[in-house]
């Protein structure tokens, strides 16, 4: 059946096999004895398909297996090779139905048809009764039988055991080769091992010396029964999702830990957001109350130069010149004032009590606490109030923006109302100057820009300058501590998925040996990673939402974006991928023989 030609294996500099070649049976129980090192197992890896590294020729059945490539060995393993490891390679998780079934995905019989083939082995060896029992509740010798059925369900024509009673102990050992006596009847079956009494249930024994194989009977290789064919079956396309889905349900404990690690560190991400976007809205909040920060005051009695100055400068708006006017009326009700002198006064050296000074084109005025005095004895009462102002023939009905910290009476008006007054006036001499800088980011700057000119302007720019330094800082530490935050997740997340990934390379490695081709364990793992993903989102979304909710409850403000919410949810998905990807690139690389001793 097998035929071994001038077969030649190094491994570095060492000869394991030196021009070695042997014929097995058709059939019949074949130990191949020997210490640890001999070249037993690297024998066996020829045999399985799983080595290719090597000088010679393998027929099986009449067909050279040395130049199939990695797809077609696969085939070979699927519809001719029964494996039976030493370490059972069954799935936990799985019931024992589950584990033989595992191959059944390969064939084209139907679920029922399966099934049925399953049982009746499992009652031919004895332990029918567990069938829907868990791997991880039988014993030694009954998780062996499992390994068995499985290895029988395809009815292969050649079972490689690899010390299939090297786990166990004497009585369950003689239970097992026996076993595997029978099975030997009509198929080959090539045992590994070290134990003495095993070969005295085989056929034929052989061992590994000087790098040659070599029989325990001289006449063993003439004794071959006739050529049989190789089998070879359609391909069946596996359904890669549902295994992906069965193995998600198995290790869910496992992926739910990795999912809750790096939707928390991206939660916490989002927290750290949003108390990064509830600043901004504070920084944001601040420059809408705060608009006089944004004027400025010279006082000039030559100011041709410095008015063609700031209106050159496309960061300044709303230049104005400003003058003295006399005899200003303010009237609430039966209350009134008059101000025989009003003088143009800089705004931003002063500080509001309430409310906020008048806005530019708003019909606003704000006043000193003596002059709101005359019209209420509860000043805060006066903001959002009308009040009417009258100076010479013009009138306007204002509205009580804020009350703002002067020692005298006087007040400040929006700056279209105030551009009102001066419209008749022609000779007067120029009291001062008033100027708008268009955004809050270039205030410091224009007033830099002033200094150098030698240009004496009141104005906020050192208020602005540490505002601007406290919030520059503040959104440095919010970005850092985000990241860092983030960071541990991802880290956590992939040091748990790399931990999860490199238990399982005994099961990509049975997989492979059944006979699954590498392009569908890949898709096997891709269908687990994408439901990590969609699981990682969802948790995502339920820690957002749960914020959400206990904000409610405890009236503390969680400030995110639609944008940024559906960027996390997503975001989470991907690092999950790109994660599982990293994790799982040297898993699916590794040689079946390598994984399955890992």
């Amino acid at each position: 059946m097998i035929q071994v030609k001038n077969l030649t294996k190094k491994y570095d500099n060492s000869l394991i096999l030196d021009d070695a070649n042997f014929a097995f049976p058709n059939k019949g129980l074949v130990c191949l004895l020997g210490a640890s090192g001999s070249g037993k197992s690297t024998l066996l890896n020829i045999l399985a398909g799983f080595d290719s590294d090597y000088s010679g020729d393998i027929t099986v059945c009449g067909t050279s297996i040395s130049k199939m490539n990695e797809d077609e060995l696969c085939a070979y393993r699927r519809d001719n090779i029964g494996f039976i490891f030493q370490n059972y390679h069954l799935l936990s998780g799985y019931t024992v139905l589950e584990n033989i079934m595992l191959h059944c995905e390969l064939n084209s019989l139907d679920e029922q048809s399966n099934v049925e083939n399953a049982k009746e082995l499992l009652n031919r060896i004895g332990i029918a009764e567990k069938a829907s029992e868990k791997i991880e509740n039988l014993s030694g010798g009954q998780k062996q039988r499992v390994a068995i059925a499985r290895a029988l369900i395809s009815n292969p024509s050649i079972i490689l055991a690899d010390e299939p009673t090297g786990a166990l102990d004497r009585r369950n050992s003689t239970e097992i080769i026996t076993l595997l006596k029978e099975i030997s009847k009509d198929r080959l079956v090539i045992v590994i091992t070290h134990d003495q009494k095993i070969c005295d249930f085989a056929d034929d024994v052989i061992s590994i010396e000087n790098a040659k194989i070599v029989a325990k009977d001289a006449n063993i290789q003439k004794e071959n029964d006739s050529v049989q064919n190789l089998k070879t079956k359609p391909t069946i396309k596996v359904s890669a999702f549902k295994r992906g889905l069965k193995n998600f349900k198995v290790h869910f404990t496992r992926y739910a830990a990795v999912s809750l690690a790096i939707s928390i560190g991206v939660f916490c991400f989002m927290l750290s957001l949003s108390s990064g976007n509830i600043m901004q809205q504070s920084i944001a909040d601040f420059k809408e109350k705060n608009t006089a920060y944004n004027n400025g005051y010279i006082k000039a009695e030559d100011d041709k130069a410095v008015f063609e100055l700031l209106n050159a400068d496309e960061r300044i708006e709303n230049v104005y010149r400003q003058y003295k006017i006399n005899n200003v009326s303010l009237s609430m009700g039966d209350n009134s004032k008059t101000m025989i002198e009003k003088y143009p006064m800089p705004k931003t050296t002063e500080s509001m009590s309430y409310g906020t000074m008048p806005k530019k084109e708003a019909n606003e005025i704000a006043l000193t606490p003596s002059l709101a005095k005359k019209f209420a004895s509860n000043i805060s009462n006066l903001v959002g109030k009308e009040i009417t102002l009258k100076y010479g023939d013009q009138s306007y009905k204002l509205i009580v923006s804020g009350i703002y910290n002067a020692g005298y009476d006087d007040f400040f008006v929006s700056s279209d109302v105030e551009q009102g007054f001066y419209t008749d006036i022609k000779d007067e001499q120029v009291y001062s100057i008033s100027y708008d800088v268009k955004n809050f980011e270039d205030i410091v700057s224009v007033s830099q820009m002033l200094s150098e000119k030698e240009i004496d302007s009141k104005n906020a720019a050192s208020e602005v300058g540490a505002l601007q330094s406290t919030f520059k800082s503040l959104s440095r530490l919010f970005l850092t501590v985000s990241s860092m935050i983030l960071a541990i997740g991802l880290f956590i997340s992939a040091v748990l998925l790399v931990k999860l990934q490199n238990s399982r390379y005994k099961e990509l490695g049975l997989l492979s040996a059944l006979g699954f081709k590498k392009s569908t364990i890949q898709r096997i793992l891709i269908s687990e990673n994408v439901l990590l993903s969609a699981m990682a989102a969802i948790f995502n979304a339920v820690l957002i939402g749960g914020a959400y909710l206990i904000g409610m409850i405890f009236d503390f403000a969680i400030s995110v974006s639609p944008l940024q919410i559906f960027v996390s949810i997503v975001s989470t998905g991907f690092a999950v991928v790109i994660i599982s990807i990293f994790a799982s690139h040297k898993l699916i690389n590794t040689e079946p023989a390598v994984a399955l001793r890992k």
